[in-house]
């Protein structure tokens, strides 16, 4: 097994990670493999091992993390995964169950690269569902992050100035994540046109991520080790929204989850 695989499958402990959900995510390691030093993933990896380890720490995230989401307005119980309450399977779900759900989950992943420095990155749809009594429910495990203050800026940036018009903020976003003239994708996994229906693809994102690392081979200067991290977040978002097999309103989630930063 490559390094960076063993890396980034040992922040997840063994007898809770599904295997259909890891395998779905090694499926994206080879496409952007090439966007990132060893020496970057292995010191994101050993950031993500030590985050996981610390039960305190955790506990402190998961209840700042409920608190940003109820501030936020974004109706989802976030649990300890270890208090894990049962789900309603999403074949069960009806179509608008699993609309409203979705909605709910690209709130969740906008709300937290804006209104928090820390996030909990894992969105995988062994995690999130609809409970008995039809409440929103998020039992993640200890898989987080506290993002570079450069790093997310950029990325701030990057996604205020798509949705709100800025293209100044919008290039100086990219230029500040230094992925050159491959920037300009980085987006794409949003969908085409307005976002207003937007069906979700982890095939997409690899795609993407081929076509960025592609046209990112061979320019000067490396990224920032936080992109091993956000591809995560990206890997299990796109893996639960198609799941849910519905198209979604990325740019209302956005507003809702966006604060200006």
């Amino acid at each position: 097994m490559p390094a960076y695989e063993t890396h980034v499958s040992e922040t997840i402990p063994g007898p809770t990670r599904p295997k259909s959900e890891w395998s779905s995510l090694l499926d994206l390691v080879p496409a952007g493999f090439d966007l990132l030093s060893t020496k970057q993933v292995a010191h994101q990896a050993l950031e993500l091992l030590s985050n996981a380890a610390n039960a305190n720490r955790y506990a402190s995230v998961v209840g700042s993390t409920q608190a940003t989401l109820r501030s936020a307005r974004i109706p989802i119980l976030v649990e300890d995964n270890r208090g894990e309450r049962p789900l309603v399977p999403y074949a069960d779900l009806k179509r608008t169950q699993r609309r409203w759900l979705g909605q709910v989950i690209l709130q969740l992943y906008f709300a937290q690269l804006f209104q928090s420095d820390t996030a909990v990155i894992d969105l995988w749809p062994s995690r999130l569902g609809i409970d008995a009594a039809g409440d929103a429910v998020w039992n993640p495990r200890p898989v987080y992050i506290r993002w570079d203050t450069s790093f997310v800026a950029a990325l701030r940036g990057v996604y205020a100035g798509f949705f709100l018009d800025d293209e100044s903020r919008f290039e100086e976003g990219l230029s500040q994540l230094r992925l050159g003239s491959a920037g300009g994708l980085l987006l794409r996994h949003l969908g085409q046109g307005n976002q207003r229906g937007v069906r979700f693809s982890s095939s997409d994102l690899q795609s993407t991520l081929r076509d960025i690392s592609e046209l990112r081979l061979g320019q000067p200067g490396g990224l920032h080790r936080n992109f091993v991290a956000f591809g995560l977040y990206l890997a299990s978002l796109h893996e639960v929204l198609e799941s849910l097999d519905c198209t979604l309103d990325v740019r209302s989630a956005f507003m809702r989850g966006y604060r200006r930063a």
